[in-house]
């Protein structure tokens, strides 16, 4: 009887210790699967570009095909290369670019204070909005380069000008965003918490801001393309430093290589820029569930 009942025992215990190991390979398998398919995403989102590239640079005359591309007019991606490695090894380029980083920067957070208390402010005011709405709508469809001439000649060739002119172009996006979420506000919701006996700070900490956040978010992540290019095209007009005025100057000496590598390192800059966003929103936003998961 004791043999059988330790051979059940042994039994159990091998089946319990399975059953805790099934969870950790499966925990396992679905981490690999993950990545795999990160992975697969990666190479998909990789492969245009990479074919591009690859064609791009046998058409200007790689490995000892005939050219079918004028490289003086397009660049070659092998020479791009070698430009960003030459600017960044030499740090030169490294003060041109924490000047655009603070001019757009500055430009950022004094659109975020505009864009943010107007949207408020016309959120709820409904007479102000009926008024204001159509200016803000006239000054949108401004184009920022026209605007650039003048804002040098106001505000003259140093930072004052680049930061105001990459306010306003960052201005807008924030500005609608904020105002639309808060008109998405569901009034049923915010007439339950009234009902419930929520104060004014109540309502803003448990209705108002989890509902605008994602929108204002999501507006600062556009404004951030929109701060670096309004900083980029008041230094294209008149500087003395910044990537813009890198920029000009490479293409007024029909350096496409340089102007390539310029651009190149710009773009990197925004992905960066975005990537920070994003990991702000999902800590801010790690009460909102994630739609994988749903």
């Amino acid at each position: 009887m004791r043999t059988t009942r330790n051979r059940t025992l042994n039994l159990g215990q091998s089946h319990f210790s399975a059953s805790e190991k099934k969870p950790q390979n499966s925990d396992s398998q679905n981490i690999q699967s993950k990545w795999g398919k990160r992975i697969l995403q990666l190479a998909i989102q990789l492969t245009p570009l990479a074919v591009i590239l690859l064609v791009w640079e046998v058409g200007t005359g790689a490995f000892n095909i005939s050219p079918f591309i004028e490289p003086a007019l397009v660049g070659k991606p092998s020479a791009i290369v070698l430009e960003v490695w030459v600017l960044l090894s030499s740090g030169s380029i490294f003060q041109h670019i924490f000047v655009t980083f603070q001019e757009a920067m500055t430009g950022l957070v004094l659109a975020m204070i505009g864009g943010i208390s107007l949207g408020i402010v016309l959120a709820y005011s409904p007479s102000g909005a009926r008024i204001a709405l159509p200016y803000v709508q006239i000054f949108n469809s401004l184009p920022r380069i026209a605007l650039a001439p003048f804002f040098i000649v106001w505000f003259g060739i140093g930072l004052l000008s680049k930061v105001l002119l990459a306010a306003l172009a960052a201005f807008f996006p924030i500005f609608f965003t904020t105002y639309q979420g808060l008109q998405s506000i569901e009034r049923e919701l915010v007439a339950a918490f009234q009902v419930m006996g929520a104060n004014r700070w109540q309502m803003l900490h448990m209705v108002v801001l989890p509902s605008v956040l994602s929108w204002v978010i999501a507006g600062i992540r556009t404004s951030l393309g929109m701060a670096l290019v309004g900083a980029l095209v008041a230094e294209y007009i008149g500087s003395t430093q910044g990537l813009g005025y890198l920029l000009m100057a490479a293409q007024g000496t029909l350096n496409v290589d340089q102007a390539w590598a310029i651009l190149v390192i710009l773009a990197f800059i925004s992905v960066l820029l975005d990537w920070g966003v994003r990991i702000l929103e999902a800590y801010v936003l790690r009460w909102r569930p994630n739609p994988r998961e749903l």
